[in-house]
């Protein structure tokens, strides 16, 4: 559709955002996830509704961008 070759879409979206694409879509899935954790649902049901493939999936992407695990993020 664009006719651009895949890895100069990449290296555009990097330059641009300072970041590539995949990272910008995991960012995205965190933020998601923390917003249904502040409403109250249980780590397995927010992996699966923001998009990650299981707990432990969330988990990891989750301490990497915050610092902290969902159960930490979500305890008073």
């Amino acid at each position: 559709m664009v006719h651009a070759h895949p890895a100069h879409l990449v290296r555009a979206f990097s330059r641009e955002y300072g970041m590539p694409p995949h990272r910008y879509l995991t960012g995205r899935r965190v933020d998601l996830a923390r917003r249904y954790l502040l409403d109250g649902h249980p780590a397995a049901e927010v992996a699966t509704l923001a998009g990650f493939y299981d707990q432990s999936h969330l988990n990891r992407h989750f301490r990497k961008l915050l610092g902290v695990t969902p159960a930490s993020f979500v305890r008073p």
